[in-house]
């Protein structure tokens, strides 16, 4: 109402101005009429008109008048001339106040008739906008952001239009076809409206996306998850009491991200990754399964690092340490919180992480660097000692706690033989003797300072071989007794028979401290035997052995002082005998001082020629020469007669 008033005193106005300007003014009293009307629908329009929308007009006066002699001009003011329309229709183009004027003609005709005119207002048709947004399949989220109508309809796909509010979202279903039309009206009159009409493609159906991994670096924490929808939208949750539903929003997601590293994050907490759609509120929401961080703390104690965690998640622990650039797995009893770490060396840096495994999904904790530190002595090693086959000593030292780092200090009979860091060492300087001791033992000093007792002294078994006849045909094998890690426990021996190769011939199981060997070897000239140890504290895969003793019987000869090489069969060749002829040179001299015969093996014999020539009776000299196993040079001389 107030509307029409305020047009009313425009046109007002605007007709007074024009009457105070001269003649051109309405004929009062004329009978003079016509209306407007929708050239659509027909429908009369009163006041209002709209832009793009034909409007008809026509007579009302009742009088019996010439079309041809009815004009109509438009303009925001009274026509009073140039009429040279008689077209009834016409479409208005602009908003704003219209002027009609109808110039009704006389009999006698004449420029100026009957001027009769009315006053309109044009209301614009623009298409109305607004924002349109996908929800979940089958929704649609419409919000009028148009200012330009009093109403609004909005319509999705062939469902029946609906109000809507301006600046309001709303959400509607959409089963298809996908199209949203939005329609802007207004209240003075229903025929001047605007339209647009958009199309969308729905989302595809939601998934619930998955948190892989969840790794501590600091303060910070790193995230791995399953590649997103682009289509949706996504934020990382923190789990907070306070927060409506119980989570909180620490930082969006892009959708084309695999990880994502969340600076200052929360610790410790438990972490979800949400999907939403763009919709306000959303349709679609669907978050991950909640990853927890996990918490650890470590400290030295004694030598040993102890390692405590915690999580507001359960599942399966795992503890890794790493020193340098190697890392090992630490064995952790199911459902422990805290780990006692005790294979690590004082004065070594050591990194440990837990992860926390649920599933397909994993918690990493922050990483702790652990300086193991110790007040009290390290324990005493345990030392082992045997004798190898070059009668070497060769020493292993075992630290319990320490498996590397620190400095061994290696003792022979109380005296220091070697200070070092290595568990192994080898004693070359040493000559076995039944008479003299030959005892270990060995110290450590660990890295933080702290010295060990000495170890329990150890004594490899000394052997002593020597012939117990002339001809060595029998041996005897003494021996000490072992005294290894542990004095108390019982220990076997084994007497062990060896080849010039080393290679093992026999093991015969002893009792006490000697043995007779009855049937050594006769095809070698130096039999060799070592003792092998068992119990008194050595690993049963590690046994003792003793120095490598030896038995060198003499290499022995036999020359005939005469044969006969006269063809009867008997005593006809020179021949050698004798035992252990492995290594000689056998030669025969004329009484002209020319070799007439030499032999390097047992199979070469002489018949007593010399080249072609027959056996010359007479006396020849040899010269028998020799080198034994041991190196040792053997030379005999003698005759040999060549007799009938």
């Amino acid at each position: 109402m107030v509307k029409r008033l305020v047009l009313f005193l425009l046109l007002l106005c605007a007709n007074l101005a024009l009457m105070a300007q001269g003649p051109c003014v309405p004929t009062p009293n004329s009978g003079a009429c016509f209306r407007a009307y929708d050239a659509i629908s027909g429908q009369e329009l009163p006041f209002y008109l709209c832009v793009g929308r034909a409007v008809r007009l026509r007579d009302c006066s009742g009088k019996v008048l010439d079309p041809a002699q009815i004009y109509y001009r438009q303009a925001s003011t009274i026509a009073c001339a140039g009429f040279t329309d008689t077209i009834t229709t016409f479409t208005p183009t602009a908003p704003g106040v219209l002027v009609i004027t109808q110039n009704t003609q006389g009999p006698q005709g004449g420029s100026q008739g009957i001027i009769f005119s009315r006053n309109f207002e044009v209301k614009s048709t623009p298409q109305p906008t607004f924002t349109l947004t996908n929800c979940a399949p089958g929704f649609v989220q419409v919000t009028v952001t148009d200012t330009n109508y009093d109403q609004y309809f909005v319509q999705v796909g062939n469902e029946a239009p609906v109000p809507a509010a301006r600046n309001t979202p709303v959400t509607y279903p959409a089963n298809g076809p996908f199209t949203v039309s939005v329609t802007g009206r207004y209240n003075q009159t229903s025929i001047c409206t605007g339209t647009t009409t958009r199309s969308f493609t729905p989302l595809p159906p939601s998934q619930r996306p998955t948190l892989r991994s969840l790794t501590v670096q600091g303060s910070s924490v790193e995230f791995q998850f399953n590649a997103l929808q682009p289509e949706y939208q996504y934020s990382l949750q923190v789990a907070d009491a306070a927060a409506p539903g119980g989570y909180r929003t620490v930082a969006p997601v892009a959708s084309n991200l695999t990880s994502f590293t969340l600076n200052n994050a929360p610790l410790s907490g438990c972490y979800r990754l949400l999907l939403q759609d763009a919709c306000q509120p959303s349709v679609a929401s669907s978050s991950s399964f909640v990853l927890c961080s996990v918490a650890l703390t470590g400290a030295s104690q004694n030598g040993r690092n102890l390692l405590s965690w915690t999580s507001s998640s359960s599942g399966a622990y795992t503890l890794s340490r790493t020193e340098g650039t190697t890392t090992v797995q630490l064995p952790v009893p199911p459902g422990a919180t805290q780990y006692l770490d005790t294979t690590v060396t004082c004065g070594a840096t050591y990194r440990y992480r837990v992860s926390l495994t649920m599933g397909t999904t994993t918690s990493v904790s922050n990483e702790v660097s652990v300086l193991t530190t110790s007040g009290a002595a390290p324990a005493a090693p345990v030392l082992t000692a045997s004798f190898n086959l070059r009668n070497q000593v060769e020493l292993t030292a075992v630290v319990p706690r320490s498996p590397s780092g620190g400095q061994l200090t290696y003792l022979r009979n109380g005296q220091e033989l070697r200070v070092t860091s290595a568990r192994a060492v080898r004693d070359s300087l040493v000559t076995p003797n039944l008479a003299d001791p030959l005892c270990y033992a060995a110290r450590f000093l660990d890295a933080c300072g702290n010295r060990s007792a000495d170890s329990a002294p150890v004594c490899p078994v000394l052997l002593d071989a020597r012939a117990a006849n002339d001809e060595g045909t029998t041996i005897r094998l003494t021996w000490t007794a072992l005294r290894g890690p542990n004095a108390t426990a019982a220990v076997s021996y084994r007497v062990i028979s060896l080849s010039p190769t080393n290679t093992e011939l026999s093991r015969v199981p002893v009792n006490g401290l000697t043995y007779l060997d009855l049937q050594p070897p006769q095809d070698q000239q130096v039999v060799r035997y070592r003792v092998e140890a068992t119990g008194g504290g050595l690993p049963a895969s590690a046994p003792s052995y003793s120095n490598v003793a030896s038995v060198a019987r003499q290499v022995k000869v036999f020359v005939p002082t005469a044969f006969t090489p006269n063809g009867d069969g008997l005593n006809d060749v020179l021949e050698l005998k004798g035992r252990y002829l492995d290594n000689f040179r056998f030669t025969v001299i004329d009484r002209n001082g020319q070799q007439v015969f030499q032999a390097t093996n047992r199979t070469q014999t002489w018949d007593g020629r010399t080249g072609t020539a027959p056996p010359a009776l007479g006396a020849y000299v040899w010269r028998f020469e020799a080198t034994d196993q041991q190196g040792k040079r053997l030379v005999q001389h003698g005759t040999v007669t060549i007799i009938r």
